[in-house]
């Protein structure tokens, strides 16, 4: 069967919605990394990141019935970690006051040198300063690898939008960055994008 040689997932998402509890622990322990990334970088606070990836997967859980294809089953968790996401950012408002972001955690070692942990830092930063529109698509494109296709579907757009507004994020993004190392100490002066 194609949807199988594609998806290798495929037996183990039918089990989780047949309600196999340990089909969900097997795809919680394969998913929830890249979940958190995603979470972190839209929410750029550790805590609040831990927090709604856990939310996440309690929805997961609870509305298994929902997912329709198992080919469709990664669009359908990131769909859910975007909203957990808004819903967070709504009740905390704090779009335009995100907190300085930390490095991701598994990112740092003894061995990890400064300039590495700086840059990453950096990059944070400029991303903090995307709107929140801008940031999701990055993320989901940059980080997460994510086709134009399941993007549309996480963020109930058209693949020409997804296309458009990732455009628009990489050139804001880029014009960030170069007033941010134009100016190091103007990184924390640069205005907060809105659209």
């Amino acid at each position: 069967m194609p949807p199988r040689a594609s998806n290798p997932d495929a037996a183990l998402i039918e089990a989780f919605q047949q309600g196999d509890e340990f089909a969900f622990v097997s795809l919680y322990n394969q998913h929830k990394g890249a979940v958190y990334g995603f979470v972190y970088k839209m929410l750029m606070d550790r805590q609040a990141a831990q927090d709604v990836t856990q939310d996440t997967f309690i929805r997961v859980y609870e509305h298994r019935e929902r997912l329709v294809a198992t080919g469709a089953f990664k669009s359908w968790l990131f769909t859910i970690a975007r909203n957990q996401c808004l819903n967070y950012l709504r009740k905390a408002k704090r779009v335009d006051s995100l907190e300085e972001p930390d490095t991701l955690p598994g990112l740092r070692s003894p061995s990890l040198d400064l300039e590495r942990s700086d840059a990453i830092r950096f990059v944070n930063h400029v991303l903090a300063r995307l709107s929140t529109d801008y940031r999701e698509v990055l993320i989901l494109r940059e980080y997460q690898n994510l086709s134009y296709e399941d993007i549309a579907a996480v963020t109930r757009s058209t693949v020409s939008a997804v296309k458009s507004r990732l455009f628009k994020a990489r050139r804001k993004m880029a014009v960030l960055y170069r007033e941010a190392t134009l100016e190091p100490d103007a990184a924390s002066a640069l205005p907060v994008a809105t659209t």
